[in-house]
């Protein structure tokens, strides 16, 4: 008769997981958690039910994020504005509203002259003598994520993702001076933070999205050309000054064609594992490289948890659990925020199936009002 595993803080858990092997059971994160629309019927219906939805998101995270306040010229980040001169706007779909981009400052710009003379934000404008004090005011017994961002992601959001893919083809200078700069403000944020708080750190977190539903928004020989190098970059500062952290990416979409180059660049860990596209099955994921690499994610927020039933959503969850979680190296996690619309028994049928009935039990019991 085999024992039951050693209970695990938070913290011990991920550890576990991230290190590829067995913890007690597998670690949980809301990571995006829901949409406000949503997370305003949670709170209302678990409250119905006794339950404080802020409590209940406490006693079940096992992974707390963190990053360097903005301190600098209140001009160059308020309002639709932020620090790199993108405009954004709020855009209502009738249940809630999203944030897309309404000003793209670098677009159409067709030198690397321009480029350079772009008034690009000063990595000091943050207040990175704050850190150990946010860890400090962090529960001990959860493990600490960095925020560290999204290099590709700020480029297309200032210059159009239609125009800085087909400068990856036409104009790939731009691509890479654009990147340059954008990448030496990350670099030098991500060393002044983790000089301070690097021995804390459990998670570095960068986001890039790479893929579509149906492949790669890149080919493999263009992501390794143009893009790889500076994940290198920053993915290797990581290692470097967070000896004992994990470097995590999230993407979108299917990027299981370009997985090679990303472990080869560094990354540790896969976020989003988006399974309802091209190639992203579990099955697949785990066999080809759960040797290697590790995962967060995979609980639909696209198709199981709005539309499935909440048994199936249960059965699923514990089978990714079985899946992606055999032998460690796994996450549970939705794939992205919880959207609108999502039955609230179904939020509660995944907590249920990663957590297992004990646990889910007593994060209930945890998070009751009054």
């Amino acid at each position: 008769m085999t024992s039951a595993p050693h209970r695990l803080t938070p913290r011990q858990r991920v550890q576990t997981a991230l290190a590829h092997r067995t913890p007690d059971r597998v670690p949980f994160s809301w990571q995006f958690c829901a949409t406000p629309e949503m997370s305003q019927c949670l709170e209302l219906e678990l409250a119905s039910r006794g339950i404080s939805w802020t409590a209940l998101r406490r006693a079940t995270e096992d992974i707390e994020g963190i990053a360097p306040n903005y301190c600098g010229p209140q001009e160059r980040c308020g309002g639709p504005w932020d620090v790199w001169g993108i405009g954004w706007k709020d855009v209502n779909y009738g249940l809630g509203s999203y944030r897309e981009v309404e000003t793209y400052p670098l677009a159409g710009i067709d030198s690397s002259a321009a480029l350079d003379d772009y008034p690009w934000p000063d990595p000091a404008w943050y207040d990175y003598d704050g850190l150990p004090k946010q860890v400090a005011e962090k529960d001990p017994t959860k493990a600490i994520k960095f925020l560290a961002f999204n290099p590709l992601e700020t480029l297309c959001w200032m210059t159009g993702l239609e125009e800085v893919l087909c400068n990856c083809a036409v104009r790939p200078d731009l691509v890479i001076c654009g990147l340059e700069h954008i990448v030496n403000f990350y670099e030098q944020r991500l060393v002044r933070s983790l000089a301070r708080i690097g021995s804390r750190v459990d998670v570095v977190f960068f986001f890039d999205d790479l893929g579509s539903q149906a492949g790669p928004l890149v080919s493999p020989a263009m992501y390794r050309d143009l893009i790889k190098p500076f994940h290198q970059r920053l993915f290797t500062t990581a290692h470097k000054l967070a000896p004992a952290a994990k470097v995590m990416m999230h993407s979108d979409g299917s990027v299981v064609a370009l997985l090679g180059e990303l472990i080869d660049a560094g990354l540790d860990v896969l976020e989003a594992v988006q399974v309802d596209c091209a190639g992203m099955s579990p099955h697949n994921l785990k066999a080809t490289f759960g040797d290697r690499l590790s995962f967060h994610g995979a609980i639909s927020v696209q198709q199981l948890l709005p539309k499935a039933d909440a048994s199936t959503v249960e059965r699923t969850c514990r089978e990714l659990v079985e899946i992606l979680g055999a032998g460690g190296g796994y996450i549970a996690a939705p794939s992205h925020a919880i959207q609108m619309g999502t039955p609230v028994e179904n939020v509660m049928a995944m907590l249920k199936a990663v957590l297992g009935p004990d646990d889910y039990a007593t994060a209930c019991q945890q998070s009751t009002l009054g």
